[in-house]
Parts: structure tokens; sequence; C-alpha cells
């Protein structure tokens, strides 16, 4: 079903994912809810606790949290007003009200009571960078691109929005990593886990889901990762397993502690 847009870039298709559980109204060009916030989901394991998702969009990774995870509430900030429209129609339109709250701000800015108060904040930030020929669409250009000094702001801004010792995850496009991993650093987080996704077993890696603690001392890892599909062009069974709703683990070698 399609609404009447409003605008050019604010017609909406209704949709669903992880194999039907969540229903989703979501808008037809700019964004789309797809493979990388369904991945950056599965990696959130928490047994209770308040979670961040900065730059939620329409709320597709709040929503596979909360539908995975009962115990977590959530915060979902997105700045873009026909977006964060469509994220509180989303969250009661799968019946999460009582455990995700829509926040309108921008993440750069959160208000000063949110610092220091979540045990676990993600991210699917904008991350192409800001000379690869943004769309003329400024939705497009806002949930997609970002200079390599705003990407590492919002790894300062997750880190501020951290408790002491909570995590910070975030799904990145593979030739970025050194941005994030550098402020990581230079923010005192530490236990920094990779786990890359490749489109084919022979391909280089897309994507980078990174996981870090905020004023944790200790060496990264890379992770085996995960392979999104076969020779035929189809998702291999490990990935469909995951669209479908399963978890990814992202445990550090050295420990066996997730916050």
């Amino acid at each position: 079903m399609t609404d009447k847009p409003l605008a050019e870039d604010t017609e909406t298709t209704d949709d669903s994912f992880l194999n039907g559980q969540i229903q989703i109204r979501q808008l037809r060009s700019g964004y789309r809810i797809g493979t990388d916030a369904v991945m950056l989901a599965a990696t959130i394991q928490m047994k209770a606790g308040r979670l961040l998702d900065m730059g939620a969009g329409v709320g597709g990774i709040s929503l596979a949290i909360a539908h995975r995870l009962a115990d977590t509430q959530i915060t979902a900030a997105e700045i873009d007003p026909v977006s964060h429209a469509l994220l509180t129609h989303n969250i009661a339109l799968n019946e999460q009200r009582a455990r995700i709250r829509s926040l309108r701000a921008d993440i750069l800015s959160l208000p000063p009571v949110m610092a220091g108060s979540f045990d676990h904040v993600v991210s699917n930030p904008p991350f192409h960078h800001a000379s690869d020929f943004p769309s003329r669409s400024r939705r497009r250009t806002l949930a997609h691109y970002e200079t390599d000094e705003r990407l590492g702001e919002w790894v300062d801004a997750g880190l501020a929005a951290l408790k002491l010792k909570g995590r910070l995850t975030m799904i990145v496009r593979a030739d970025r990593t050194d941005i994030i991993m550098a402020r990581l650093r230079a923010g005192g987080a530490g236990e920094i886990v990779l786990f890359p996704l490749w489109s084919y077993q022979t391909s280089p890696a897309i994507r980078i889901i990174i996981t870090a603690r905020k004023a944790v001392k200790g060496a990264m890892a890379v992770l085996p990762g995960l392979v999104l599909h076969t020779t035929t062009g189809a998702l291999t069974h490990e990935a469909q397993q995951v669209m479908k709703g399963g978890s990814v683990q992202l445990a550090h070698p050295a420990t066996t502690h997730l916050s």
C-alpha cells in the first residue's frame, strides 16, 4: 500500500521484515531498511538495561532489538521530522510503545540529561563519503553521507551517552573502519571487536560491525564474520537465519562478558 505523498520524497510504502514478524512504514525513496539494519540489530546481546539507537530512522533497528530482547528499554533518536513521524507510527503499529520511546533530536546535540545513562548505544550512521556525489534529495543525503570529522563525532556522541563500561556498536562501510577505530581509541574505549560482512566469499568486506566498551582497556579482535551471498546470488544459510530474526555473537575472544 502506498500513502498519498505530501511531496516527492515523502511517499511511503508498507513493508515487513524479519520474515514478516515486524511491520514497517517507510519512505519509498532515501534510506530503506535492509541487510545493514538487520545485521546490526542481530548483534545486540543484553539481558536488560537501557539502549540508545542513534539516528533511528523509521525504527528498523529498534524494533528488531525489541522483538528479540524482551527486557530492553530503548530510546530511538531521529532528527528528520518525516522519519521521526514514521518512527512513532511504526512503534505503535508493532505495539512497542511500552518498550521504545521515540525522540526527535540531533544525536550530536543530545540533551545533557542523557549523558552517561545508557548501557548500550547502537547506530547505523551516514557512512558514505561526503565527496561521493550525494543525492539531490536532502533526506537521502542526511541518511547516507557524512564527512570523516562528523562521522567521528557520531562515535563521540555514542561514548558520551554510555555509562562507564557500556558498549557502543556501529555498522559502517569497510573503508571507514579506521575513522571509527581511531575515534574509539581517542575516546578511551577498548575491547574493540570487528565483525566483517562480505557480499561473497571471494570479495572484499563491504561492511564492518564494530563494537567496543567505554573506559575499558583491552586489545582489539577480528572475528570470522559472515558471508551474505552464495555464488548464485542467493543469501547464504547463515545470512538467511539472521534475516529471519536469528542472532549474531560478537564476543571478544579474551572475555565472555557482553553488556
